[in-house]
């Protein structure tokens, strides 16, 4: 009865035979992919390569596998890496100190576009 009480209890605790340990998996064999395939695009034959690539700070960079060619390998690099250079940025001008219009700047500016728009609906009116 004691033995029963106990599983009822601490249903946590189990025996090692009925431990669970997950899902196995094995680890998955990785084939390089590199192919070539024709395709026919609107009468066009377009020969298409598919190659594995790592990715870096420095950009892409083909995944090279134990059985190529040691011709290959000895390929130069055709466009050498270049230092970045930081981007030099303009010097902008200072702004301009905001100041508000005086009284008298202020009724020209009025005067200025009564003027304009009164030309406008002088027009429009065929005056």
């Amino acid at each position: 009865v004691n033995r029963a009480l106990r599983e009822v209890r601490d249903p946590d605790v189990e025996s090692d035979g009925d431990a669970w340990e997950g899902i196995k998996d094995d680890e998955p064999v990785i084939e390089p992919v590199d192919h070539e395939a024709e395709y026919v695009d609107e009468d066009r034959y377009t020969t298409v390569t598919v190659e594995a690539v790592d990715i870096s700070k420095d950009g892409f960079s083909k995944v090279r596998g134990d059985s190529e060619d040691e011709d290959e390998k000895e390929v130069p690099l055709l466009v050498e890496k270049e230092e970045k250079i930081k981007k030099v940025w303009p010097k902008k001008a200072p702004k301009k100190k905001f100041r508000y219009e005086s009284k008298a700047e202020r009724k020209v500016t009025r005067g200025k576009q009564k003027a304009g728009n009164k030309a406008k609906a002088d027009a429009r009116r065929g005056d």
